[in-house]
């Protein structure tokens, strides 16, 4: 799957508009990703997400509006930021569960909301707009949408293969132990809130980096990155996907970005359309995308047998 994305700037005379939409589609569907090591593997629902997102690209705008023009720098500083609010969150967060988990994510993520929007400073409701281009090393800028395209599959390519690592892992099977049960698990002598903690802080990182490259594509930052609508949207991209497979995510995240992409361009009500094929899919489908694998299987074996 990755060598095919790669490949796809070297298909000839694509247009540079799709590379910027193959861009979107692969930056929502690595935070879908990184959304699911909550929601698929962990068992909590976060509607704070969307503010990991926002925070990660106006750290990279603010350093881009002052001339500081290293992505390293940009990236450095995201994770400062972020690191510093999941900090607070995953605390008081992860000591909740179920319903107050996701309620305190989402409340938290529209005090930050409320502050960078009514803030000017950071440009109120309009933002930081007209960023120049990111630099990856002294005369080598991501200015063209090539650039921006490979930038942002190396960080999905990166992104999974910590994701694959951390879920394969001891730590991973214990997050799945907390998600069947919580209570079990911790008899059992795990400590659960620094494991949920540990989760959150890794899921935000991962979050905020890919709000960190936003910027760079597309050479502004507002308060809108931040809404709530934002992180349902991540969620969405979760469902459609598949919980709980990380490949299913990023399949879920590219297909929500091309439907939005494609229904809007054709009616103003496009949430509708994205509405009817989630039911469609929770109802038919309940392990998302990637549960067509095992229907077109039993399909070939019924025919076979």
């Amino acid at each position: 799957m990755f060598a095919a994305l790669a490949a796809l700037p070297l298909v000839p005379g694509i247009p540079k508009y799709y590379l910027l939409l193959a861009f979107d589609a692969l930056l929502f569907g690595a935070i879908a990703m990184s959304l699911d090591l909550l929601i698929g593997y962990t068992g909590l629902v976060s509607f704070g997400h969307a503010a990991f997102y926002g925070l990660g690209a106006y750290a990279t705008a603010v350093l881009l509006e002052r001339g500081i023009l290293s992505l390293w720098a940009c990236l450095a500083f995201a994770i400062l930021v972020v690191g510093l609010y999941a900090l607070v969150i995953g605390y008081f967060a992860t000591a909740r569960r179920g319903i107050y988990f996701a309620l305190l994510t989402l409340i938290f993520a529209e005090v930050v909301y409320t502050f960078f929007r009514y803030t000017q400073t950071f440009g109120g409701s309009d933002g930081i707009q007209g960023l120049p281009d990111a630099v990856v090393l002294p005369g080598i800028a991501i200015d063209t949408p090539v650039r921006k395209y490979y930038l942002v599959w190396v960080y999905l390519v990166l992104a999974y293969a910590v994701c694959r690592v951390l879920v394969t892992s001891h730590f991973g099977r214990v997050l799945v132990a907390i998600r069947e049960n919580e209570d079990r698990a911790r008899f059992l002598g795990y400590n659960v809130q620094r494991y949920k903690m540990a989760v959150c802080m890794l899921s935000a990182l991962l979050t905020g980096l890919a709000g960190a490259i936003y910027p760079i594509r597309a050479a502004f930052a507002t308060p809108d990155l931040m809404l709530w609508t934002e992180s349902g949207e991540f969620i969405i991209s979760v469902m459609i996907g598949g919980l709980g497979t990380l490949v299913g995510p990023i399949l879920g995240g590219v297909f929500f970005t091309l439907l939005r992409d494609k229904v809007s361009s054709y009616v103003d009500w496009y949430f509708i359309v994205i509405g009817v094929v989630l039911v469609v899919i929770v109802l038919f489908l309940p392990k998302g995308l990637l549960g067509l694998r095992r229907v077109f299987r039993f399909g070939r074996w019924r025919a076979t047998a």
